[in-house]
């Protein structure tokens, strides 16, 4: 508060000098022409001292008894009382000017200096409102709290709304680096764990398989109890096997130079592997739909996840065309669906799907859906997910073109 006071407080004084010494100089120019008019009443004495010497001569001339002489000695003393009578009305007049000119620039000075001082404060209030104003804005940002959503009922012109449209922007753009940094961090903190766990559960799990065939050779005609703990066991261990290579997966991002992928022959396949025939998924793909440009493997796993988690989502029993992919290609960019007729996914889910630790399914890893995100960021892609108006979910994927198909595309 007093660094704005201080601020303020410099403005008006600006604004008082800059508005009171023009004044100031005016008047004072004023009142020396004034001055310098008054001046010429010395005239006054000038017509004095005439009357006095052309008295002399005018009695001098009627001394001389001359008629016409005297006549016009006469008429001249008319004029030159006449004259002297003018010039001295003049300096009176003149006298009262000076005075009343004085005055009257002194009460015009005070007013301006009056109303210049007005004008500062309020013009100083208008400039250091919005300044402070964005201060705040800044000490907010600082602490990462939310900026209005709209503009207050401030004062300010509009280089001052340009600067609040920035402001927000500024902050806008910092939270977003924020939360691509938190982000960033989570990811890097959870591919760490995955590697770990992944290490961890390798390395009891290959004795365990190893012992589980030996105990299988073993008891091949083993029933009843035994044989429902071989199966138990069998079943836990593969469990525990695939849930080591989805944390090896996820702890190990794409490797290797990346190539031009096939969207339309790797969809196919997929769909021909990951999903049953009595399903009769449908795909619905441009023939010359453009490749994109990086993993193959990563791209698979990401693609083969979302038709899986389909799959699931609309049950064995499901009727054909539950599920389809539609694809198409538009500004550099191909797009992917993934259209399930399931229930849908719960509105407060939406957010969550894509963590790591999050699954709805009794089973379930929690690593689908977040190696999906996984991979299509890397490749510099997105990945988002929403519930359809008709019902079911639809999963989009959206991956940059390769190079050569970029160039290729009509303009």
């Amino acid at each position: 508060m007093a660094q704005r006071r201080s601020f303020e407080g410099r403005i008006r004084r600006a604004l008082i000098l800059f508005s009171v010494l023009p004044t100031v100089a005016l008047l004072a120019g004023g009142t020396y022409v004034v001055l310098r008019t008054a001046s010429l009443s010395d005239t006054v004495q000038a017509w004095e001292r005439v009357g006095e010497s052309g008295g002399g001569l005018i009695r001098a001339a009627e001394a001389s008894r001359d008629p016409a002489l005297v006549a016009a000695a006469r008429a001249h003393r008319a004029e030159l009382e006449q004259s002297v009578t003018n010039a001295r009305r003049w300096e009176f007049i003149l006298r009262r000017a000076v005075v009343w000119f004085t005055a009257a620039g002194a009460l015009v000075g005070l007013v301006l200096a009056a109303l210049a001082v007005r004008a500062s404060r309020q013009m100083g209030h208008r400039l250091c409102q919005p300044v402070d104003e964005l201060a705040g804005w800044a000490g907010r940002v600082a602490r990462g709290e939310p900026l209005p959503d709209t503009d207050p009922a401030a004062e300010g012109g509009d280089e001052f709304g340009v600067l609040r449209d920035a402001f927000r922007r500024m902050a806008r753009e910092l939270d977003e680096a924020r939360a691509r940094e938190l982000e960033a961090e989570r990811m890097r903190t959870w591919v760490g764990m995955a590697r770990r766990v992944a290490h961890e559960l390798k390395n009891p799990l290959t004795p365990i398989r190893f012992a589980l065939r030996t105990l299988e050779r073993g008891g091949a005609s083993a029933s009843g109890p035994e044989r429902e703990a071989l199966d138990t066991l069998a079943e836990e261990s593969a469990r525990l096997e695939e849930l080591a290579r989805a944390f090896a997966q996820f702890g190990r991002l794409p490797e290797g130079p990346p190539s031009d992928v096939d969207l339309r022959e790797l969809l196919e396949y997929l769909l021909r592997t990951h999903l049953p025939a009595a399903s009769a998924p449908r795909l619905r793909v441009p023939v010359e739909l453009p490749m994109v440009h990086g993993h193959y493997d990563a791209l698979s796993r990401a693609f083969a996840n979302l038709l899986l988690n389909a799959g699931d989502a609309v049950g064995p029993d499901a009727r054909p065309g539950s599920v389809q992919v539609v694809a198409r290609a538009a500004e550099g960019w191909v797009e992917v669906r993934v259209l399930d007729a399931g229930p849908g996914i719960p509105p407060e889910n939406l957010e969550r799907i894509w963590e790591p630790d999050f699954t709805t399914k009794s089973r379930g890893t929690g690593l689908g859906l977040a190696l999906v995100k996984q991979a299509v960021e890397a490749h510099g892609g997105r990945a988002s997910a929403r519930n359809r108006p008709e019902g079911g979910a639809e999963f989009r994927v959206v991956l940059p073109l390769a190079p050569d198909a970029v160039a290729a595309q009509p303009a």
